[in-house]
């Protein structure tokens, strides 16, 4: 990676990236504080500013490594730059506070509906834990796609993540944040949280993929993540989601799977 110094480019840890003035008019917003977000401001915008830089201008492995390819990188960079930016406008907003559940409302909804609302009393119990556990850290839809199963016909129910049209508006978003789960740590801590209440999350990442679908736990377990390692595990599962998210349109799915 060679760091250029042009007006347009800024470094940030040794690596270069776009200057805020480039983002999405949202994460300026966030930059200067006039976005209502609970994050680390200059570590997210910091993240944003390196992200649309990498993919806008094909700072990648491929290209690096496979100088073969080098014709394909103006073609990589102007689609997965258009991508990148589509990534930053929706995480943008999916940071601002008012756009994150009201975990004691949903909560108080199904305590009243009574006893045969006992699983999604559980669920939404182990999203106010969650929420304690990260809070702002993470984006809004972590928590709405761990909410999503009290709001099926039942909340083992299972929805195909590509086909079922009942969810198909959340199905990129919730995909990322579910595939960003490879960042174990947190993996870890989402299933032990959940565990505590009889319950663990699935997700198979193919075409037939449930949006958070739940089974029972027979046992539950402990995980604590390390206070050394906490902020870097957050910051990988943040990246994780985005290029997730921006990689979800152009991933090759078929029915033949559900």
């Amino acid at each position: 990676m060679q760091l250029l110094e042009v007006p347009d480019v800024t470094v940030i840890a040794g690596e270069n990236a776009l200057p805020v003035s480039q983002l999405p008019p949202v994460w300026q917003d966030i930059a200067t504080g006039t976005a209502n977000v609970g994050c680390n401001r200059q570590s997210y915008v910091e993240m944003a500013q390196l992200f649309l830089y990498k993919l806008k201008q094909g700072d990648v492995d491929l290209f690096s490594e496979c100088s073969e390819l080098a014709h394909l990188k103006p073609s990589f960079s102007q689609l997965f730059g258009h991508l990148a930016w589509e990534t930053l406008e929706f995480y943008g907003y999916d940071l601002i506070i008012h756009h994150y559940p009201n975990f004691e409302e949903v909560l108080h909804e199904f305590e009243s509906k009574g006893a045969e609302y006992a699983n999604e009393v559980q669920v939404a119990r182990i999203g106010i834990e969650l929420f304690r556990e990260f809070g702002y850290e993470l984006p809004a839809s972590f928590y709405h796609v761990h909410l999503a199963p009290i709001y099926r016909d039942h909340v083992f129910e299972e929805r195909a993540l590509r086909f079922d049209k009942r969810d198909i508006e959340h199905k990129r978003s919730w995909d990322a944040i579910l595939h960003a789960g490879k960042v174990f740590a947190i993996q870890m801590k989402v299933q032990s949280i959940a565990s505590k209440y009889g319950f663990t999350y699935q997700h198979g990442c193919g075409c037939n993929s449930h949006l958070s679908s739940i089974d029972p736990s027979d046992g539950a377990f402990e995980y604590e993540l390390s206070q050394q390692k906490r902020s870097r595990w957050i910051r990988s599962f943040i990246w994780t989601a985005w290029y997730e998210y921006a990689f979800f349109p152009i991933v090759p799915n078929t029915s033949y799977l559900v």
